[in-house]
């Protein structure tokens, strides 16, 4: 059975996933800086299938992106869709801080770095990320190397190797 935590780390993982594949496939260059230029198709498409999700793409469509930026976007769009309505008040807080987003957001990069050139090269939907995603996690060699994340010792989960 899946847990709370669980359950909470993979929803936040759909937002920051999300951000990351409209700012992979719809980033702009204009004038020395980089916007967001999401197609009205693309958004579209996200109001129908992932309607809980649509207003983050639609409040950074036509925005500057920046680490910060997007790092508090995110962060509050977390908040503001799951703390206090779907999990409890501070639950997503603690989630954001814990070992296991951590973990997450680690093999979600490694996923990315692995996949990057392929992803170049196919404009693939959020939908095809999701699923790749979830194809890669059920892979043996992936399994194994979570486990081996998830059995180090907190102090050295930094240092834990990376291939």
């Amino acid at each position: 059975m899946i847990d709370q935590q669980e359950t909470l780390i993979k929803d936040i993982m759909r937002v920051f996933i999300l951000e990351h594949w409209a700012r992979f496939y719809h980033a702009a260059e204009r004038d020395g800086k980089t916007w967001l230029e999401l197609p009205e198709a693309v958004l579209e498409d996200c109001r129908a299938k992932h309607p809980d999700l649509a207003p983050l793409l639609e409040e950074a469509n036509g925005k500057e992106l920046t680490y910060e930026g997007s790092c508090t976007s995110v962060g509050a769009f977390v908040c503001t869709l799951y703390d206090g309505t779907k999990y409890g008040q501070g639950v997503v807080l603690k989630g954001l801080d814990s070992r296991a987003f951590k973990i997450e957001q680690h093999m979600f990069g490694l996923w990315l770095k692995g996949h990057e050139s392929y992803l170049d090269q196919h404009a693939l939907s959020y939908d095809d990320w999701l699923e790749m995603i979830t194809n890669w996690n059920l892979m043996d060699q992936v399994k194994a190397f979570r486990q081996k994340l998830e059995q180090t010792p907190a102090q050295d989960a930094k240092a834990a190797p990376t291939h």
